[in-house]
Formats: C-alpha cells, structure tokens, sequence
C-alpha cells in the first residue's frame, strides 16, 4: 500500500492519491518515483601538484518527486470535477501571504510501514494525457529544495518542566547554586537534526548542552517569569530571540562567544540543562523535534 496526501497551504486543501483505490470513485496512484536517495554532489579539492583530489563532502541534490495518477469514475461530470480539483490544489500559482510564497505543498507519503513528510513545490502542473470513457491519466511532479523526509509529526521533548521534569536532577555545591537536568534523546534518523529549544522564565544566564559532544549553547541574560527565550538551530535559520509581552527581541548578541548551534548526531544524545540560579517555576522544552531521513 502507499498513499500520497498533497496539502496546498495557500488554500488549506488536501487531494489524496492512493494505490488501493475504491470500486466507486478515486485518483489512483499509479506509480511514484522519487522517493529514494536523492543523488549528490561530492565536494572535491585539489592541491598544487597533487594527482587526484580530496574528498571533502557531499551534498545531497533537491528532490524531485514524480507520479501518474488515474482519475477512475463512473459518470462524466465526476470525472470533470476531479481534474477540476487536481488543477485547482497541484496549483503552482497559489500564494500564501503568510510565507509569501507561491505553490507551497505539505506531502504526506504513506506505505505499510510507517507516514512521513516533506514540503515542496510544484514543479509542473498536472498533465492529463489519456482519456478513456470516465478515465483519464495524469502526470504530476513536485519539486522539494529541502530532500529529507521527516517524521509525519513532530515532537516536543521535555528538558525541565515546571512540575518536576526529569529523573535526573543534579545540584552542585558552588558559592551560585547550579541546577542542572539531563535528557537522553536519541536521534533514529540517517543525519544530524536541529532543534529548536524554548526557555519559559524564570531564569538566569540559560544553558543546554549536548554532552554526547561536548557542544553547547549559552545566553548570558535574565529571562523573566512572563518571558520566553526561542533557540532555533536550524542551517541558515539560526535565531535566538525573547518573547516577552510587549513583543520580540533579538538576542543574537547575548549568546557566549563559546556557544555553538549544534544538531543532535545520529544515535543518542545526553543533553544536560542549567541556570545559575535555580527556578522552580523555569521549563525547557525542545519544541517541534523531527528525525531526517535522506530516503523512504
């Protein structure tokens, strides 16, 4: 079995391409490609006089996702006000004033053994090329900047929470009380995951660090009962910002010098939380967590 569930975002609506179809009316998936590894570029570097080349990475291509669909109906009109939806959802002229954006599509891939999801474009619209009697054939390709696939949801992860939190406490016996609470995360997908960490206040000069390798992130700063601390790590989304009730602040400049935006590697990750000052009321949560997937 697999399904796909394109979402328009401009438009808030789903069309659903599935493999099994019903005897009454559906959009059978057909066939789908894409779904693997999206291929590479190796990064290569050669020195003055030296035979061959260095290998120094490689980066994965885009995604292209490709399928043909069959519209199977029992009347005419139906079959119309199906390639009718078609169109109007696999649609790259849509705009979504919140992004500003154009043909922005949330995908849902399911097969037997789990769903997951990508956002992406539409590279063409769909080309209807085979009608018979209430059938008609389609071809339809989307195009993802960002290849990895990710978990059908994601997940909020629980550092320190205002009732306790964590099993494992740990007080340290210096002239500034230090409080810290450890969470051991493991990372079940093929790279490296950012996070997107939130602090709820109270708190003094915050710190999460991934102790599995020794990276870690500090704003030297107060943040208040009523305000909130966002650290995003995400590649060329790097932001730390505090939301307070008068608005948003950028405190890009109140990070230590020593701080890195760092990722979870693959496999587990113990990831320790302190302040300089304990609260009893402070929460830390990675918030909207996912694992990466280079292929399904």
């Amino acid at each position: 079995m697999q399904k796909l569930e394109v979402i328009n975002l401009a438009l808030n609506e789903n069309i659903v391409f599935d493999s099994v179809g019903n005897p009454e009316e559906d959009i059978l998936l057909s066939h789908i490609e894409g779904l693997g590894h999206p291929g590479a570029t190796s990064q290569k570097s050669q020195g003055v006089n030296q035979d061959g080349c260095n290998s120094e990475d490689s980066l994965l291509d885009a995604r292209v996702i490709k399928l043909q669909v069959t519209i199977r109906t029992k009347n005419r009109i139906k079959l119309y006000e199906l390639r009718r939806k078609i169109m109007r959802i696999i649609n790259p002229k849509t705009y979504n004033p919140s992004s500003g954006k154009r043909g922005e599509l949330l995908i849902y891939y399911t097969n037997d053994y789990k769903t997951y999801r990508i956002y992406g474009k539409v590279e063409d619209s769909a080309e209807f090329n085979a009608r018979k009697k209430n059938h008609d054939k389609a071809t339809i390709s989307f195009y993802c900047q960002d290849p990895y696939w990710l978990d059908k949801e994601g997940t909020d992860i629980d550092i320190k929470s205002v009732r306790g939190g964590l099993n494992f406490p740990l007080a340290l016996p210096n002239k500034f009380a230090i409080v810290s609470f450890y969470k051991e995360i493991e990372n079940t997908g093929d790279v490296e995951a950012p996070v997107q960490i939130e602090y709820v206040g109270p708190a003094t000069n915050p710190k999460i660090e991934n102790e599995t390798t020794g990276e870690y992130i500090q704003v030297n700063m107060e943040i208040g009962e009523k305000e909130k601390l966002v650290i995003d790590t995400r590649e060329g989304k790097e932001t730390v910002n505090l939301i307070t009730p008068h608005g948003t602040e950028d405190v890009y400049n109140k990070i230590d010098l020593n701080s890195t935006f760092f990722k979870l590697i693959v496999g587990k990750n113990l990831i320790k939380y302190s302040s300089d000052v304990e609260g009893a009321k402070d929460k830390v949560t990675i918030i909207d967590y996912t694992n990466k997937y280079v292929g399904v």
